[in-house]
């Protein structure tokens, strides 16, 4: 598969995640797509069902995300994107409260690709930023008039 193949595939699925878009989200991926995302609570999952779910957990707990490109490295069938996201954390991030804190946190997919799909998509956060933001005092909210 060639870099634009991937650049348009990954380029519909950014989109679909950013517009919440689940049918369009999953059209991304192959019929047997392998989903993990390191570090959370549920394992490596297979099923389509699944797969919305966690998609459908995300978009409750992240909103307002904006994605800033930062490196894509491109193999035979697979690509490695890093990404800086800045978002509101809506929901439950982590298993802490995000109390509708903004976050800004680097982002890395390894995604392999066949018959035109996502066939597996690995996903990293910066686990490490995210906790230091979930975790720090409120920050107050200076008023206008002094």
């Amino acid at each position: 598969m060639q870099p634009a193949e991937m650049d348009e595939i990954m380029g519909r699925h950014y989109a679909a995640e950013a517009a919440h878009d689940l049918d369009a989200l999953m059209a991304t991926l192959t019929d047997d797509v392998i989903h993990d995302v390191v570090g959370h609570p549920t394992p490596i999952l297979r099923d389509p069902e699944a797969i919305k779910a966690r998609y459908t957990e995300l978009f409750a707990d992240l909103g307002d995300e904006q994605v800033e490109p930062l490196r894509r490295l491109y193999g035979n069938d697979f690509i490695v994107d890093e990404a800086m996201v800045t978002a509101r954390a809506t929901g439950m991030m982590l298993g802490i409260p995000g109390d509708n804190r903004q976050v800004t946190f680097r982002l890395m997919h390894v995604c392999e690709f066949r018959d035109g799909g996502i066939s597996r998509e690995n996903v990293w956060m910066d686990v490490g930023a995210l906790m230091q933001q979930l975790t720090a005092p409120a920050q107050p909210v200076e008023s206008a008039a002094h």
